[in-house]
């Protein structure tokens, strides 16, 4: 995996907990930063990294508001992993763009 800049467009600096699976559990990642297009996360220490391909769970709101969309892991390095966001719907769309800060 490249340690190639992919992202085209802006990046936020967040602090979102997401787990690299579905059906809840533990939260095994911290997203420190987002863009419309891919998310980086830190794995906690000591986890085994994520599949190649994963169902991310951002925590919009913790215990509130969760959404689901797969990723593509693109880039990783220690506790740290990228992730390219596939096919997110437009509703997804929108709240990532939020996110960013690009709306």
């Amino acid at each position: 995996m490249s340690t190639l800049n992919r992202r085209f467009s802006h990046r936020r600096k967040v602090d979102l907990q997401v787990g690299t699976g579905s059906g809840g559990g533990d939260f095994v990642c911290v997203a420190k930063d987002v863009s419309p297009t891919g998310i980086r996360l830190r794995r906690a220490q000591g986890q085994p990294p994520s599949p190649p391909i994963s169902n991310l769970e951002i925590h919009l709101v913790p215990n509130a508001i969760t959404t689901v969309i797969t990723g593509r892991c693109v880039w990783r390095s220690d506790d740290d992993e990228a992730f390219e966001f596939v096919s997110p719907s437009f509703a997804q769309q929108m709240i990532l763009e939020r996110l960013s800060g690009n709306l």
